[in-house]
């Protein structure tokens, strides 16, 4: 078991989440934010696997990476896991606009978590959150779909959310706990 781990994220919250849940297990995580290079492709794995490579390759040590598609069903799954780049683009407003005369607001965030050694193949994990746009944005902080993202369980956006809330839920998602599974192993 590796007693040391290296999560690749310049997101304070992530990192808050990632230490929740290995917290009393004897690993040591430390954050590392380093801009990996982003494949442009439709698969959340595919993104993560090339980033987890490149950054192990750069480091030379074992570190893991998570990457998420805010998959919108009304738009196809717009905007996927293009939504670093849309978020850039899109204000929450723009992103309802899209919405107008649709009724299906359901949201599925793909979350994938690629844990890469150097010189060897990642090790994936996946999962998924449920969640609904909201009909008006939320307050304006964080970014657009922190905005409109009403998480399965809750009744407002996450930026209306208290973050310890948010760390609680995020920590209780498949790919960290399984990953811990695996490095516990």
């Amino acid at each position: 078991m590796d007693n040391k781990l290296v999560y690749i994220t310049g997101n304070h919250t992530k990192f808050e989440v990632a230490y929740q849940v290995f917290k009393e297990t004897g690993i040591l995580l430390s954050q590392k934010n380093l801009d990996t290079p982003e494949i442009q492709s439709k698969s959340v794995e595919e993104v993560a696997m090339y980033s987890a490579i490149w950054a192990s390759k750069k480091l030379n040590e074992a570190v893991f990476v998570t990457d998420a598609g805010f998959c919108i069903e009304a738009l196809n799954g717009f905007p996927g896991p293009f939504i670093k780049y849309t978020n850039e683009w899109l204000s929450a407003e723009d992103y309802l606009n899209l919405m107008k005369g649709k009724t299906n607001r359901n949201v599925i965030i793909k979350d994938c978590l690629a844990y890469c050694k150097p010189n060897e193949k990642p090790i994936v994990f996946t999962g998924s959150f449920k969640g609904t746009l909201a009909i008006k944005p939320g307050k304006n902080i964080g970014t657009s779909i922190e905005q409109i993202f009403i998480p399965e369980g809750f009744n407002q956006p996450i930026s209306e959310i208290p973050e310890e809330e948010m760390i609680d839920y995020w920590s209780n998602g498949d790919i960290l706990t399984e990953f811990k599974k695996y490095i516990l192993g």
